[in-house]
């Protein structure tokens, strides 16, 4: 009965995969870590690039929002050119533009040049994320898609956990060129897996011809108004800057008139109505939130390291190792589970593992070193790695394969925009937290109170027998008071920006009590499938 049943509803044929499937994982791999690597170096190295190139505070802030608003910029647009050129010829052509620009950027003669070739780096490795993505669900079997997504997941995460020990060693062993040549190096083996181990498809001529390539460029456009500005916006006090408010009023314009323009489509190449679907909403909602928390176990604890500890961002690296090193055991393991149980309960797991590493770094004092932040972090990596492989996957069902590329875009806008929204909220919130708690603790520094007149005498007398310093010995003193004060006001600062973190996973957990089982049968991609190589061929 099974083998005529078989024969009267043949299957349907499987979509066209790669041949080496496994090469294209690595890709994924390797693409991941070299965008996010890439932009966390320059962010952390940002001192010494300044001073390659003579460049002051203010002007040296554009480097690095340089390179990630290229990659916000090509996010929408790589949808265009890889449904039109095939996701193959795109990556190799964006390993190339990377590859070279990055080799070029130490030797840029100012900032302009380095600014100018930040963005092109920008624009050639922006389309790493969405089309490697994309190509987990057009390129993979089914059965291989969490481990495509926890090669994703875990680089993400490694890549920003591992730039501080890399930038310390290249500046205190080699040259700070090196924080650019090694993604130049990079660039190598990931043209090799994307040209073995991707598909090889013709070009859609049609499609490019009658492609909604104005759409993309309006959508890019805003995005990227709106990205500057979230990412300039501390440095320039936010409402209180022209720039800030025109930057985001132009963002937002762009995006209502590329909303409009994709309503007006008969076939857009964004569906926005699958976007306001529950599940999907939802997903997108914690792909911030997992891109928030990511955000906040990286720069909490480094920040505290550096202001507090006074540590070099090398001896920084050590203690974030704790998050970069165990995801060489923690994504398989996440790829092998997600195979054997429900997604949306390894995504509340993740968040819930999170949140309790956040939860115990609201224990830390001014004393705190790197060592004891070992057991928080490694929860945070079990709990952030967990939860955005399965929130992906999760979400992947919900697109499927022919809606890739499409899936690839959303993904990398949540990234980077889930990112500088945790980036600028952390830096906002933990430098008013300091004023606040600054101001608390000065009302009960009374220069009259005899607390206040032994902690002075201690310091006078400690700072008397050195030589060195200039100024008397009771005014030394009170310098070193005025720097106890900032430095247990830096601390409880971090300490209200690590409640925040557990708050933004605790209403994750709840967000995934609201997720229902995905579709049996996914809806019409907005983007049409991929063609067959073979079709193509006989065609």
């Amino acid at each position: 009965m099974n083998a005529v049943a078989s024969t009267a509803a043949p299957a349907a044929p499987a979509p066209p995969t790669a041949q080496l499937p496994w090469l294209g994982i690595v890709a994924v791999l390797l693409g991941a870590v070299a965008t996010t690597l890439t932009s966390r170096l320059t962010s952390i190295g940002l001192a010494d690039v300044r001073g390659a190139v003579s460049a002051g505070f203010d002007e040296g802030a554009w480097i690095p929002t340089a390179f990630s608003a290229s990659q916000m910029f090509i996010g929408p647009i790589a949808i265009f050119l890889g449904r039109a050129f095939s996701p193959r010829r795109v990556l190799l052509a964006g390993c190339v533009v990377y590859g070279v620009s990055e080799f070029l950027i130490p030797f840029a003669p100012n900032l302009r040049v380095m600014v100018l070739l930040q963005c092109v780096a920008g624009l050639g490795s922006g389309t790493f994320i969405p089309l490697t993505a994309a190509f987990i669900l057009v390129g993979l079997p089914k059965k291989l898609w969490p481990w495509g997504l926890a090669a994703y997941a875990m680089n993400i995460i490694l890549g920003l956990n591992v730039a501080s020990s890399l930038e310390g060693w290249y500046v205190e062993h080699v040259r700070w060129d090196w924080i650019f040549w090694q993604n130049s190096i990079l660039a190598v083996p990931m043209m090799f897996l994307y040209w073995f181990g991707l598909l090889r498809l013709p070009i859609d001529k049609a499609f490019l011809r009658g492609g909604d390539f104005r759409g993309m460029l309006t959508g890019a456009i805003g995005f990227t108004l709106v990205f500057i500005a979230l990412d300039q916006g501390d440095r320039l006090d936010w409402f209180s800057s022209n720039f800030v408010i025109g930057m985001l009023a132009a963002g937002l314009i762009a995006l209502g008139l590329f909303l409009l323009h994709e309503t007006t489509l008969p076939a857009p190449s964004v569906d926005f109505r699958l976007l306001i679907r529950r599940n999907v909403f939802l997903c997108i909602l914690l792909i911030t939130a997992t891109r928030f928390l990511v955000t906040s176990s990286n720069t909490l604890v480094a920040n505290f390291l550096i202001q507090v500890r006074d540590l070099r961002p090398l001896e920084v690296g050590n203690a974030l190792l704790w998050v970069a090193l165990p995801q060489l055991i923690i994504a398989p393991s996440v790829a092998w589970l997600l195979n054997r149980i429900d997604a949306r309960f390894a995504i509340g797991v993740g968040f819930s593992i999170a949140t309790a590493g956040f939860l115990l770094s609201t224990g830390i004092t001014s004393e705190w070193a790197e060592g004891d932040f070992k057991v928080a972090l490694l929860l945070q990596a079990i709990g952030e790695t967990l939860e955005l492989t399965a929130v992906i996957y999760f979400f992947a069902h919900h697109i499927g394969p022919a809606d890739g590329i499409t899936f690839g875009a959303i993904i990398q806008t949540a990234r980077l925009f889930g990112g500088e929204l945790g980036t600028s909220l952390l830096i906002s919130f933990t430098r008013k937290a300091e004023q606040y708690h600054s101001n608390l603790i000065g009302q009960h520094v009374l220069g009259d109170s005899p607390l206040t007149e032994a902690r002075l005498n201690t310091y006078a007398t400690a700072v008397g027998q050195l030589t060195q310093g200039t100024g008397s010995a009771q005014a030394r003193g009170a310098g070193l008071l005025v720097a106890a004060v900032r430095r247990q006001a830096y601390t409880l600062s971090i300490l209200d920006g690590f409640l925040l973190a557990a708050c933004v996973g605790t209403v994750a957990v709840l967000i995934v009590l609201c997720l229902r089982e995905p579709p049996e049968l996914v809806t019409p991609p907005a983007v049409p499938p991929l063609p067959d190589p073979a079709t193509a061929q006989r065609a």
